[in-house]
């Protein structure tokens, strides 16, 4: 080659290289010392983050395009003037903006996700260095609905709580630890619960009364679907508004069905029986003597009450502490561990949930000479709502464990499915003979037990109350309670079982009396939403009762069966002058069921339903 033109061509590199570095060079200068910024509306902040939806499509959680006002102090003339003018729209002190748009930067944030007026009007003024950047502001149009589910995003619209928090990358448009997206760009995908939203509204309504009115600390109602494991409702009171989430403590914002655990008091004593009956079905062919306490490794235990000499079906039906204990007396606690093994207590269920606890269940070998007794009985183990509600739903699936799930789907935000969530079966838990003596036993809880507020005038239902003494850490058990009732139905092709859970009420009732009720005033309409219009119970024949009034002492629901239309009318009536009640009959002749059940607690508003046949 010609050495002219090699170094021509040499030069001519060097002259590009060196221009190329000084336009950089003057960039970055200019860059680093002008007033001017520039916020990118592309910041990945400003993604649109995908819905939250109920299974049947209603939106619980959507994003919403919003202005937010920053200022780059620099270029502003008059900081007092614009601190004067941006003060009453902002509802901010003209100090408070004054000192932000003084400091020394050339940006700084205002007010983030601004009102459309809000941000029209101050479009409109002018002002020199006050500019808008467009944001998405994250929004629960049905506020504290589902709230403990849901969860919150932060100002920068990241997941801080519950599925917002376990799902943010795939509700973000930020990409997996795989690489792969849920949304698209700018768009994040959406999330389907399981959960129902009038379902999830009912519960929540009831059980924030009844946590009202027992001055409790709070209460939970959890309802899942005994076939798949899916959940229809978990409601906690108290709650919180999403949209003000930092208004609340975070007391109200914990939910109480899957980070907290409890001991289950007597509705453990369901399982312990299906231990029983595995390893030592004699027991159901025995009869057991109560006094009304019992000694066990020199500690008293007392019972509900003297039930003298009973069958196991009248220990489940009175919830016999005493009875339970003699009986566990024939299996070793190696196979009484090994059935509540398989229910799955000690570890997580799986739920889609951030948070969720694994309870407390030791193994046997580290069991005390009390321990196998206590447990038979619901203490010395500690399980949460949602562990307990898989458990009863396995004995009510005829022996099946199916792992509880609130996710239905996961979708881009053109409708395509990337995940969904169908049932796990976990396999078979307790034979479907076993099962099915077990239903029988919690029929009669409610039939003539401790359960009988529980009863629907309309479905079969089975179940078991619960009242554990709470544990206090250093002084031992207490006489605060956590009272519960777990309930299934209809009893023959079980579709629904519900938790209800009343945590330290004022006057320390029962499960049996204050957890009841709610289940009860929930359970056929949960049914009927379920689209169960087959195995509703048939009407039974009305007693006939005479003597005595209804009488109403101002409280408790008066017991209205066998009684005449006239009589009912008349004492209905009467209720009316000392209550504020609601109320219905259907039918002719004499009342053969009735809602709420007799000795029910009434409140102002509650509504009564007479049931009357010929």
């Amino acid at each position: 080659m010609n050495q002219k033109v090699f170094k021509r061509r040499v030069y001519i590199a060097g002259l590009l290289f060196v221009a190329l570095s000084l336009v950089f060079i003057a960039r970055l200068v200019h860059l680093h010392f002008s007033d001017r910024i520039t916020v990118s509306d592309g910041d990945e902040r400003s993604g649109r983050r995908g819905c939250i939806r109920d299974r049947n499509g209603y939106i619980l959680a959507l994003s919403l395009e919003k202005n937010s006002l920053f200022a780059n102090p620099q270029e502003i003339r008059d900081p007092e003037e614009t601190a004067r003018l941006l003060s009453p729209l902002l509802q901010l002190s003209p100090d408070t903006i004054l000192k932000k748009i003084k400091r020394d930067r050339r940006f700084i944030w205002i007010q983030r996700k601004l009102d459309d007026a809000i941000a029209e009007k101050i479009k409109k003024m002018g002002m020199p260095g006050v500019y808008f950047k467009k944001e998405y502001q994250r929004v629960y149009p049905h506020e504290g609905l589902a709230a403990n589910i849901i969860g919150f995003t932060g100002i920068d619209n990241n997941g801080l709580a519950g599925i917002e928090y376990g799902f943010d990358t795939l509700l973000s448009s930020r990409p997996e630890k795989d690489g792969t997206m849920a949304g698209s760009g700018s768009f994040g995908g959406t999330v389907t619960l399981t959960i129902d939203r009038f379902i999830q509204h009912e519960a929540e309504e009831e059980i924030g009364r009844a946590v009202s009115f027992y001055r409790a600390k709070q209460g939970a109602v959890l309802i899942m679907e005994v076939k798949t494991g899916r959940i229809l409702a978990l409601a906690k009171a108290p709650g919180f508004n999403p949209n003000r989430y930092y208004e609340y403590s975070q007391f109200d914002r914990r939910n109480f069905s899957f980070i907290d655990s409890f001991e289950p008091g007597s509705t453990m004593k369901i399982l312990s029986l299906a231990s029983m009956l595995e390893h030592n079905p004699s027991v159901t062919d025995r009869r057991y003597n109560c006094s009304g306490s019992i000694d066990i490794a020199d500690v008293r235990i007392n019972c509900t009450g003297v039930h003298g000499s009973v069958s196991m079906k009248d220990i489940i039906r009175h919830s016999c502490n005493v009875g339970v204990i003699e009986a566990v007396k024939g299996i070793k606690k190696k196979e009484l561990y090994e059935t509540l093994a398989r229910f799955r207590f000690g570890r997580k269920t799986g739920l889609e949930l951030p948070g969720e606890s694994e309870g407390i269940f030791r193994h046997w070998s580290r069991w005390s000479g009390l321990s196998k007794y206590s447990i038979s009985i619901g203490h010395e183990v500690s399980v949460t709502s949602v562990q307990l509600g898989a458990a009863f739903c396995a004995v009510a699936n005829g022996g099946v464990y199916i792992s509880p799930s609130i996710i239905e789907s996961v979708e881009d935000h053109n409708g395509a499915v990337i995940k969904s969530f169908s049932p796990a079966a976990r396999g078979r838990v307790i034979s479907r003979e076993i099962s099915g003596k077990l239903m029988g036993m919690m029929r009669a809880v409610v039939t003539g037990g401790t359960g009988q507020r529980a009863g629907s005038a309309y479905y079969c239902v089975v179940g078991k109350t619960g009242t554990s003494q709470k544990f206090v850490r250093a002084r031992g058990y207490s006489d605060r309670v956590l009272a519960s009732f777990i309930g299934v139905a209809p009893c023959e092709d079980p579709e629904v079982c519900m938790l209800v859970i009343i945590d330290d009420p004022a006057d320390k009732l029962s499960g049996g009396q204050i957890a009841t009720p709610v289940f009860a005033s929930l359970i056929d309409r949960v049914l009927v939403r379920q689209g169960v219009v087959k195995n509703r119970m048939r009407a039974v024949e009305p007693l006939r009762k005479t003597g005595p009034k209804v009488g109403f002492d101002g409280v408790f629901m008066p017991d209205f069966r066998g009684r005449t239309i006239a009589e009912s009318l008349s004492a209905l009536m009467e209720m009316k002058k000392s209550m504020e009640i609601a109320y219905s009959l259907q039918g002719s002749g004499r009342v053969y069921a009735q809602k709420p059940a007799p000795g029910a607690r009434l409140e102002k508003g509650s509504e009564i339903t007479l049931l009357l046949k010929q």
